[in-house]
């Protein structure tokens, strides 16, 4: 069910200081992409990327990030079958945040609710083309 750890997101209140920390400490940076209302820079350690993410609406940056300068959200995990893992998490209690799942790119994801799956959120998702990372 389950393939790999993919990434783990942490939101941040400044991406540029959040670079160049990661980018000292020997990470080199994977991919990145700009949503205007949120930015992200996908930075590799091994097999395993963090994500920075930072919010620039401020409704969405308090309730994303608080009052910290930075936060894990989410651990992300690819799946073979994404249908098929939501059902079966569905069986275990866990339920996802909507009915339908979001696409980007070649990427097509769910997110369960914390407080269904033991406080943490999982992005949990399949990739489109098939190939790995």
């Amino acid at each position: 069910m389950l393939k790999r750890i993919d990434h783990v997101g942490v939101v941040v209140d400044n991406l540029v200081e959040a670079r160049t920390f990661l980018s000292r400490l020997g990470m080199t940076l994977d991919h990145e992409f700009d949503l205007g209302r949120v930015g992200a820079a996908f930075y590799r350690c091994g097999d395993v990327m963090v994500e920075l993410i930072e919010c620039r609406l401020s409704d969405e940056r308090d309730r994303r990030l608080g009052a910290s300068q930075a936060r894990i959200e989410h651990i992300a995990i690819e799946v073979d079958d994404l249908g098929a893992t939501v059902e079966e998490f569905a069986t275990m209690g866990v339920e996802v945040t909507a009915t339908e799942p979001v696409t980007q790119g070649d990427v097509r994801s769910h997110w369960t609710k914390p407080e269904s799956s033991d406080g943490v959120m999982y992005q949990i998702f399949e990739r489109l083309s098939g190939r790995d990372c």
